[in-house]
């Protein structure tokens, strides 16, 4: 998974498909290495299409937009 990481810091998608045809303990070490990925990437280095095509997109993004605006809303009032 280190191994993943570090050769594919800046290339989301290659990193992952790396992982699915590397075999083995894929899915776990998927998990860990979609995160972080992801971190570095960042929302706008993740592809769309692997966000788009997700099964339930929809919920997920009003789920992830309910979210953002309530931490706003606390950050603004700790203010």
């Amino acid at each position: 998974m280190i191994h993943f990481a570090g050769k594919y810091s800046s290339d989301f998608e290659q990193g992952l498909l790396a992982n699915a045809n590397a075999g083995g303990e894929n899915v776990h070490r998927g998990i860990i290495l979609g995160a972080l990925l992801g971190a570095e990437a960042g929302e706008r280095g993740i592809p769309e299409h692997l966000k788009t095509g997700l099964k339930d997109f929809a919920s997920i993004q009003e789920e992830i937009e309910n979210f953002k605006r309530s931490v706003l809303s606390r950050t603004e009032a700790a203010m």
